[in-house]
Formats: structure tokens, C-alpha cells, sequence
């Protein structure tokens, strides 16, 4: 984004794009990806890569020197040995490398691509991507000088905000993401046996004061970041040591973890760091195993499909053997590569009840049973079931956005307002992801998105309201709908797995519940110009200046 290498705090964001081998609709993911900042060093804000290549290659772009490299001699390889040998390779140690592991290569629709700096654009498999063009890394470095158009009002407002941001984040600093698994599961957010319980014992084990007490031995900062919530984590003794890595963050640990029954903090860290070498999405990779297990204790599945794994709740090793299997496409992983929905469909005998997804994407681990804004959320992300697409429950956790309209704690229980929340937390974080910085310092670090757009009236030179951020918030979320559209998502797509809508919670805080989605839907389409069928008006577009795109609803 425009902000991306500015200095501006945690300006440190790209993005990868593409049609989503596992949705086969609008793919997108974001990370603080090293690289992204080197090709800004480089020159370039952007780059396509169009066709195939006929054996596996890298992509090299050092400054205007741009080179397409031989990369059979790394095909093959995890992900952290590949960026080791591509740096070798080059004699450049300073270059930034991302790039996809086994599960890439072999296709697997729930691959990621894997940067060197351990952050991972995972959602969407977009890995696989990569893997059919024979592509196996993006290697670059650029020398130089990332120019602003007002750097003393850059550097000004951004020693506010980091002023701001260390004192609100503190938390995230020490314990990291996962410091709320303990206060999720006391709330009903957390995510327990693939969706069915509101109550999990092993919270407190895996939690990231638990990390903390135990595992943790640094924490990582991505570029330009004060709060440095990542997590690097020793195992030097028992039966998952030795490792030495990047540690899992909540989304991985509720989805290896209470998802599947699993309370060995020790196992999630091994599991993450399998993902991680394989080039895996955690959060999918979880809810797919999580999937299976409850396929396996069902009586859908049993030991003759699973070539002798007995998938039983909470087993560690069991939910290692999967990660392996996945990452590899071999023996029952096979199926499981494909993601829950084709999985589904593929073993058959009413499996898909269990498959927990949207519009082939696997829900992630905020629980739409207790925060129903989060239940429209996921049944309208652009690119499937999507939690950072929106963060809509802030309001209901208390964090407020005035500026926004966002002035009063919601109750998460009720439908009421929901829709008018999402559509414009949809917006807000549609710009901040464009504009290339963290959401999180946003907004759990309390910045005022007017500020924000004055970080952008700085580096571009361009005078930016937020108005004007909200608005292209909006026209960004449009475009996506009508590409969506384009593919074909109607209506009836804009939905959640059966058991949220038909089957309440059977204990914890939000026993009881369910997610009633059609008139937080029907009040959605209303917000946001969409007809019945969900499809953008005419006059909408138009009124967004997106004329060009009316012909592609046609």
C-alpha cells in the first residue's frame, strides 16, 4: 500500500491477490511481509505475474534488474530451508524472500506462502497459486529511498502514535495475541470441538500467559511496529523438541487447539511450525482436521478411510499426523488438502453438516454465537468467512470508534444495528488493508482514523479527510462484490453453516444462542445498495463512481 516502508508505524503490510483456488472467488491475503517493502525499495508498488513457467523458478528483482532463476534444486524444500538457499543462491543476505513450501507445489488448496521473516499470507491458498505457475519464491532488494511527500509531518505524527499505541498495546506486547484465550472462553468467543461446546478446561494451558510462562523466549516486532506482538519459542526437551521458531498467534492456537480438543500448548507450537515449513494456513488446516474429527466420531468416517489414524478429540500427535499428511497430499490428507467443503463432498453421507465454512472458506476463530455481527461478517467478507474483514465486534467488546459513529458498547447478543456495524467496520478495515498498516495498532492502539489519514496527506502529498478514507473503504468493498458477483455468489452464498442458524449453544455464556442471519442480511443489502439477489445497484456504483463496473453485472 501507499504507507508500506514509510516509516509510518507498522506500515508494513502486502497483499496477495488472485482467484482463490479454494473459493473460486475473490482471494486476498495480507501480511508483514519483508519482501513487499523490498520491492518498494526497488521501484515498484506492484507487480503481476501472468502464465506459467515450465520448470519450478524464482523471481529475482534487485533495483531495476529483474530475473527469472532456476529453482529446481530448492523445489521441494520447506519454506525456511528455501529462503536459506535462495539467499545463498544469490549471495545476498540481506534479501527479502517469500515463498511456498510442499504444500504449494502439490497444489494443496489450503497452501500459504511463507515470508522470511515468518509471517504468513495464508488465507485463500493462495500458496497453491504459486505452485501452479512452477513458482517458487519472490526474492528482492532495493536500495532505494523510500521518499514522502512531508516527512516532518510524517515523523511528527508518528511519534504520537507510538506514544499512544505502547501504552494501549501493552498487553499485546507481553502476552501476544493469544492473551485473550482465557477471558474468549469465560465470554463464548472461543471456539470448542469444531463449534459444539461453549466450555473448554484446557483454555488456561494454552493461553498466552501460559506461552509466556513456559515456551516464550523472544518476541518478533514487524517493520516499524512498537508493540512486537509476535512470538519466537524454544521446545528443548519432551517429544516435540527441539524446535525453535516462530510461535503460533490465537487464530492457530484455537484452531489447533480448543477447536480440536487439544490443550498441549507444546503440540500447537509443533503443529504452527509444520504449517509454517509446509506453507499452511493455520486457521484452515484446523478447522479441516477439526472437521474430520467430528466426521470420525460421528460413524462417517472410520479407521479404513483414514488409512488406521483414529481421529479421536484432542489427541496431539493425531493432529500433528494430519498437518503432515495435508502438507504432503498423501494417504487420507489427500482429501483434507481440498479444504472442508470439497472434503465434504467428497466423502459424502451428510458429512457437509460438519464442514464449517463460508463460501468454501473455514470460519476463523472469533464465535458468531456470541457476537452476531461476526455471524453477517462472515456471510458477507469478500472472500469467504473473514474476521479481519471487518473486526464488527469491537463495539460489542467495548472498543469504540466515535469518529465513525461507533460511540456506544453494543450487546453482542442482539441483531439490532449489527448491519449498519459491519458495513462500516467492513470499510474502515478495507481502507486501512489498502492503505498497508496494521490493523491491529488501528484499532486496539486507540489511533484515530483521522489520523490515519493524515499519515496518508504526509507520504503522498495528497489532502486525504477521513470521509474520504470511509469512502474508498466503500468503493474498494464494492468492487470486490461485483467481481464476486461476476463468479457468480448470489444471495443465497451470503449464508453460515446449518448448525449456527438451526442449532443453539448447549452450555457456556452464550448457551442457548443462535445466529438469526436473515434480517441482520435484509437490513445489510439495504446498507450497502445491494438488490435482493445481493448483486450491486446500478445506481450505487454510480453513485460511487464505479460506473465501469455495471457492465460486469450483466
Amino acid at each position: 500500500g501507499p504507507l508500506t516502508g514509510s516509516m509510518a508505524p507498522a506500515a508494513n503490510k502486502s497483499a496477495v491477490i488472485s482467484r482463490s483456488p479454494l473459493t473460486n472467488i475473490w482471494g486476498e491475503s495480507i501480511f508483514s511481509a519483508n519482501c513487499g517493502i523490498e520491492l518498494k525499495r526497488a521501484g515498484y508498488d506492484m507487480i503481476i505475474i501472468d502464465g506459467r513457467a515450465n520448470k519450478p523458478v524464482y523471481l529475482w528483482i534487485n533495483d531495476g534488474t529483474v530475473e527469472v532463476r532456476d529453482a529446481s534444486s530448492i523445489w521441494g524444500m520447506d519454506t525456511f530451508t528455501a529462503c536459506e538457499a535462495i539467499k545463498r543462491d544469490l549471495g545476498e543476505r540481506d534479501a527479502a524472500v517469500a515463498c511456498i513450501g510442499p504444500a504449494g507445489e502439490r497444489l494443496v488448496r489450503l497452501a500459504a506462502i511463507i515470508s522470511d521473516n515468518g509471517r504468513a499470507a495464508g488465507r485463500c491458498g493462495l500458496g497453491a497459486v504459486m505452485g501452479s505457475k512452477k513458482l517458487k519464491a519472490i526474492a528482492a532488494k532495493g536500495s532505494r529511498r523510500i521518499e514522502v511527500a512531508d516527512p516532518e509531518m510524517l515523523n511528527n505524527l508518528s511519534r504520537e502514535i507510538v506514544e499512544t499505541v505502547k501504552d494501549k498495546m501493552k498487553a499485546f506486547t507481553e502476552y501476544g495475541t493469544s492473551r485473550g484465550v482465557v477471558a474468549f472462553e469465560e465470554m463464548g468467543n472461543l471456539p470448542i470441538k469444531n463449534w459444539t461446546r461453549g466450555r473448554f478446561p484446557g483454555a488456561e494451558k494454552i493461553s498466552g500467559v501460559r506461552m509466556a510462562e513456559t515456551i516464550l523466549v523472544g518476541r518478533k516486532a514487524c517493520f516499524a511496529c512498537p508493540v512486537a506482538c509476535g512470538r519466537y519459542v524454544k521446545i528443548s526437551s519432551g517429544p516435540y523438541a527441539p524446535l525453535e521458531g516462530y510461535g503460533p498467534e490465537y487464530e492457530t492456537i484455537a484452531a489447533l487447539g480448543s477447536l480440536c480438543m487439544n490443550d498441549n500448548l507444546e503440540a500447537i507450537a509443533k503443529a504452527n511450525d509444520l504449517c509454517n515449513r509446509f506453507g499452511l494456513d493455520t486457521i484452515s488446516v484446523g478447522a479441516t482436521i477439526a472437521f474430520a474429527m467430528e466426521c470420525y466420531e460421528g460413524g462417517i468416517i472410520n479407521k479404513d478411510d483414514t488409512g488406521g489414524i483414529e481421529l479421536t478429540w484432542g489427541d496431539p500427535d493425531v493432529i500433528i499426523k494430519m498437518v503432515e499428511l495435508i502438507g504432503l497430499r498423501e494417504g487420507f490428507g489427500a482429501i483434507l488438502s481440498e479444504g472442508s467443503m470439497r472434503a465434504a463432498e467428497m466423502i459424502g453421507k451428510g458429512a457437509d453438516r460438519y464442514a464449517m465454512h463460508v463460501k468454501g472458506l473455514e470460519i476463523p476463530m472469533h464465535n458468531p454465537y456470541r457476537f452476531k455481527e461476526m455471524g453477517l461478517q462472515y456471510a458477507t467478507s469478500e472472500r469467504g468467512a473473514c474476521h479481519l474483514r471487518g473486526l464488527s465486534m469491537l463495539p460489542a467488546r467495548g472498543i469504540l470508534i466515535p469518529e465513525i459513529g461507533l460511540d456506544k458498547k453494543l450487546d453482542g447478543f442482539t441483531i439490532d444495528g449489527k448491519a449498519h456495524v459491519v458495513k462500516i467496520m467492513q470499510d474502515a478495515c478495507r481502507v486501512v488493508d489498502a492503505l498497508g498498516i496494521c490493523k491491529f495498532i488501528v484499532f486496539f492502539g486507540g489511533i484515530p482514523l483521522s489520523d490515519i489519514a493524515k499519515l496518508y496527506t504526509a507520504v503522498t502529498g495528497w489532502e486525504t479527510t477521513l470521509e474520504d478514507l470511509m469512502k474508498a473503504g466503500e468503493r474498494i468493498w464494492m468492487l470486490q462484490r461485483t467481481f464476486n458477483v461476476r463468479m457468480g455468489v448470489r444471495r443465497k452464498d451470503d449464508t453460515l453453516p446449518k448448525r449456527f442458524l438451526e442449532e443453539p449453544m448447549v452450555e457456556g455464556a452464550a448457551k442457548g444462542q443462535i445466529v438469526e442471519l436473515e434480517p441482520m442480511l435484509r437490513e445489510y443489502y439495504v446498507e450497502r445498495g445491494l438488490d435482493d439477489e445481493g448483486k450491486p445497484r446500478k445506481e450505487k456504483l454510480m453513485e460511487l463512481n464505479l460506473d465501469f463496473a455495471i457492465k460486469y453485472l450483466e
